[in-house]
């Protein structure tokens, strides 16, 4: 039972790990020193509170990882580990929904893990610098992480999201936050 003076709002907004710490994106992908801040603050303005998902891709290879495609990840090993990571949030959001909580899921726009409408494919083996054939494309489809992410949703039965977004933080560095993703909130 909630206290007389609790004034939460439950409005919950489930962000992608580099959203809140760019220090954990592949090296030479960081476009922001810390935070994506014109998105966070904007979150806050709008009275949302903050899930951060964990970084599979830096929980799973570490810092010393290059990057990497959806085709690259979508292995039975990295499938497993991304679901295993999000128990802890699941548990959190299952309670939070249950409690009365609306919630919204921000991806990142081109991730093979968290892009949630386009992600990156490509093929190729051993670091991208130096292989050969390391042409890249956007595909209209959910990276590895949030297609587990989505699937377990369903699967505890957890009500689905309010809204479902995915920014570029790197457009957003470039140009700042788009208009739509503002009034979306």
């Amino acid at each position: 039972m909630m206290s007389m003076g609790d004034t939460r709002g439950m409005k919950i907004a489930v962000v992608a790990h580099c959203i809140l710490n760019q220090n954990a994106v592949a090296p030479g992908l960081a476009s922001h020193k810390g935070t994506v801040e014109s998105l966070v603050n904007l979150l806050v303005d709008k009275g949302y509170g903050i899930v951060q998902l964990p970084c599979p891709e830096a929980t799973y290879l570490g810092m010393n990882r290059w990057w990497m495609t959806k085709n690259q990840y979508d292995t039975p090993n990295y499938r497993g580990h991304c679901r295993h990571i999000l128990e802890p949030t699941l548990t959190l959001l299952q309670e939070l929904t249950g409690k009365g909580a609306q919630y919204i899921v921000i991806g990142v726009k081109g991730s093979p893990s968290c892009g949630i409408y386009t992600t990156t494919r490509g093929e190729w083996r051993g670091d991208p610098s130096t292989a050969t054939g390391t042409q890249t494309t956007k595909a209209s489809e959910p990276g590895v992480f949030m297609e587990e992410l989505f699937a377990l949703i369903k699967a505890r039965g957890i009500k689905e999201p309010n809204k479902v977004l995915e920014v570029s933080h790197e457009e957003i560095s470039q140009k700042g936050l788009p208009r739509e993703t503002a009034s979306e909130l």
